[in-house]
């Protein structure tokens, strides 16, 4: 059985749109941070979780893929799958649908790292989020990807 992946839906807020009459990138990238993060909560990494242990997931790195524009007024779905998770890393891809047309308006790869809020350090997961990452990873990993989609991040850097 499948776990669905964590999604919401929202609508573009007239405020966020730029001089060309379209959703400014800046606002991609918070709608992903911000809506994104809320949606990590589902899989055990989000303000629920920092709040309990006072460990968080820090971005590393991004890459925000702008694929069509979006409006004011447009509705979207963020959705949100793991790709690959190891002790100390995640790494999920994010998809804004504008859903009124059904088209992939943008994705945004994040690495993310574990980190320990009181040291400010990496920690490695406590053993069961580990787990859990590792389960979500291949539950995500059964709906498919969007369309033309590559992968650029890795989970880990060049040694």
């Amino acid at each position: 059985m499948t776990q669905a992946l964590p999604s919401t839906t929202l609508t573009v807020d007239p405020a966020w749109i730029d001089a060309y009459g379209h959703l400014n990138a800046a606002h991609y990238v918070g709608i992903f941070d911000r809506v994104g993060f809320e949606l990590l909560g589902q899989v055990g990494v989000g303000l629920d979780y920092t709040e309990a242990t006072r460990c968080g997931i820090y971005t590393m790195n991004v890459h925000v893929a702008y694929l069509r524009e979006v409006l004011a007024g447009d509705p979207l779905m963020l959705r949100v799958r793991l790709l690959e998770s190891d002790d100390k890393r995640v790494l999920c891809l994010m998809e804004l649908t504008q859903i009124r047309d059904g088209y992939l308006a943008a994705t945004m790869e994040q690495l993310s790292l574990h980190v320990d809020l009181n040291t400010r350090r990496a920690t490695p997961f406590p053993p069961e989020l580990e787990q859990r990452l590792a389960r979500a990873v291949s539950q995500h990993a059964a709906e498919p990807l969007p369309p033309g989609y590559r992968r650029l991040l890795p989970l880990k850097g060049p040694r």
